[in-house]
């Protein structure tokens, strides 16, 4: 899933959840539980889609988009917006174990696979990632957007 659609979540979890014990670990988990979800990829090896541009340019989208949408929730500070913000990082959160694989394709060096537990089960819940995928993206992106709009109001 997008940094995007992970963030939308981990922001709809802590708005509606008071309780940080119990919100912050759901956004994490969150993240696998979308990874499991067919989802968009480009086609390509590993080594390039993480070189490509458009790769690139989709990365940098992602990450605008996440931070809009913490100033969004910054700005207009519904009920518990601070827990908001801090499970929609949290629920983004487990991608940056890819930023050494990105760093390596960029770098022209072999990409190294994910590594420990955490590595383990980012991969083995992916079982569908193909340009097809957009769709439940889209889907999932249009849906949380609605129901954040009335979390926000």
């Amino acid at each position: 899933m997008t940094a995007t659609n992970h963030a939308l979540t981990g922001a709809i979890i802590g708005l509606s959840l008071s309780n940080p014990y119990l919100a912050i670990p759901l956004a994490f988990a969150s993240h696998f539980a979308l990874d499991a979800l067919p989802h968009f990829t480009f086609r390509g090896s590993i080594k390039e889609v993480l070189r490509s541009k458009k790769f690139l340019i989709s990365l940098i989208i992602d990450v605008v988009l996440c931070f809009t949408l913490a100033g969004l929730l910054i700005a207009t500070q519904p009920p518990n917006w601070k827990l908001g913000v801090v499970c929609a990082f949290t629920a983004c959160s487990p991608d940056l174990l890819q930023i050494g694989r990105f760093i390596a394709a960029k770098r022209n060096m072999a990409v190294p696979k994910l590594r420990g537990l955490m590595g383990e089960i980012h991969e083995r819940v992916q079982w569908f990632e193909r340009p097809i995928g957009a769709f439940v993206e889209a889907a999932w992106f249009a849906t949380t957007v609605l129901f954040l709009r009335f979390l926000v109001r």
